[in-house]
């Protein structure tokens, strides 16, 4: 029987998934603005790519996490610094406790990654039990 995941592993990666979520609605979004006749083409295409991009890479990163493989942890704290880099930067242009949010969600997702059971139950490398590597 497999031994249960560390409840902030169950958080992290429930978080990481909600900020997957947002990313999808945000490449929507600006598909829609894409079909409506956006004024610079070129730069909603490329945030429609991007937002999508990195939905892709946290996704695969949450589940590799969620099957104790190391590897996810590095895309998961990239996005965490990067958010909380973006929110800090929001906050001080006027975005106020919106931005807190932002910031918030980063420091908890990226507390809950490092902590030590989480770091413990997801530091598997190598070939699985199939003989697949990791």
């Amino acid at each position: 029987m497999p031994r249960p995941r560390p409840a902030l592993l169950v958080v992290a990666c429930g978080l990481v998934l909600l900020e997957v979520l947002v990313l999808v609605a945000a490449g929507v979004a600006g598909t829609a603005t894409l079909l409506r006749g956006s004024p610079a083409p070129a730069v909603a295409v490329f945030l429609v790519v991007l937002a999508l991009g990195a939905a892709l890479l946290l996704g695969a990163a949450a589940r590799a996490l969620w099957s104790g493989r190391r590897w996810g942890r590095g895309p998961v704290l990239t996005a965490q610094v990067l958010l909380v880099v973006v929110s800090a930067a929001l906050w001080t242009g006027g975005a106020g406790p919106r931005a807190g949010l932002g910031v918030l969600l980063g420091v908890v997702v990226a507390v809950a990654a490092l902590a030590p059971r989480v770091v413990a139950a997801s530091s598997r490398t190598g070939r699985d039990e199939a003989g697949r590597r990791d």
